[in-house]
């Protein structure tokens, strides 16, 4: 079942114990493409400026109730690391919080199912999976050179597309599969170029993402996405039908995902 990201924002986060906030953004694996975190506003209980939450601490997402249940106390997100709001995060951060609940080491450990691989900007993708090898005093060392493979859902969003030859609209949204929250789709809005259309484009179709000119870089033309099955949100629990993703994969003649 894929979900659109900007619908979970302001769902309630219940712990073991107690609410412990509402979602307020996610960030996403810009390598893989997979949400791995949720980041929570706690409101005035917690003095932290930024948490975050591991997808793999999810234990259920109830949609009637806007609530998601997770698998972590108020104690332990009290006693987790502080991260500065509104900073990025570094790779060193990170791991004190991964650590501190004990989730899973998704960097040290990469695997071809996490979703494509996505050239983004200068980013200095090998040294981000030799990380786990550094001594703690080397991670210190090295905090500023290695960056975050990390971005804020709410940073992307309205981010230009710009297909082979020419701009053609705005990210409006990311699609996800809520049972590995791997991104399967970038909802698009056209609008401006393709009046009342709406598109759907698969991650692994990008080339680049440029995070210094906020832009999307599409291998495909603007002839090909105009033509593409016009996406239409149903009134029904299921955002995307699989009959709609077989005629998306078979207009751009890609290998659909689900057959992988």
């Amino acid at each position: 079942m894929l979900r659109k990201l900007n619908n979970l924002k302001g769902f309630k986060i219940h712990g073991r114990d107690d609410d412990l906030g509402k979602v307020k953004d996610f960030y996403f694996d810009q390598q893989r493409f997979r949400v791995r975190y949720l980041v929570i506003d706690t409101g005035n209980w917690l003095k932290h400026e930024q948490t975050l939450i591991s997808t793999d601490s999810l234990k259920e997402i109830n949609y009637g109730n806007k609530e998601i249940l997770v698998d972590i106390s108020s104690d332990e997100l009290e006693a987790a690391p502080s991260l500065e709001k509104n900073k990025p995060i570094s790779k060193l951060m990170e791991e004190k919080v991964v650590k501190h609940f004990q989730w899973p080491l998704y960097w040290s450990t990469p695997h071809p199912s996490d979703g494509p691989s996505i050239q983004s900007g200068s980013l200095i993708r090998k040294k981000l999976f030799n990380f786990e090898n550094l001594s703690d005093q080397e991670k210190q060392a090295k905090e500023k050179e290695i960056e975050s493979n990390l971005r804020s859902f709410n940073e992307v969003k309205g981010y230009h597309i710009q297909a082979q030859d020419k701009e053609f609209g705005h990210l409006d949204d990311l699609f996800v599969d809520e049972e590995n929250w791997a991104i399967r789709y970038l909802l698009i809005d056209t609008r401006n170029f393709l009046p009342s259309k709406d598109v759907l484009i698969a991650p692994e179709w990008l080339q680049n993402i440029s995070w210094n000119k906020e832009k999307v870089f599409v291998s495909k033309t603007k002839e090909e996405i105009k033509n593409a099955p016009e996406y239409r949100e149903e009134k029904t629990d299921n955002l995307v039908h699989r009959s709609y993703e077989e005629k998306l994969y078979d207009h751009y003649d890609e290998l659909k995902y689900w057959h992988q």
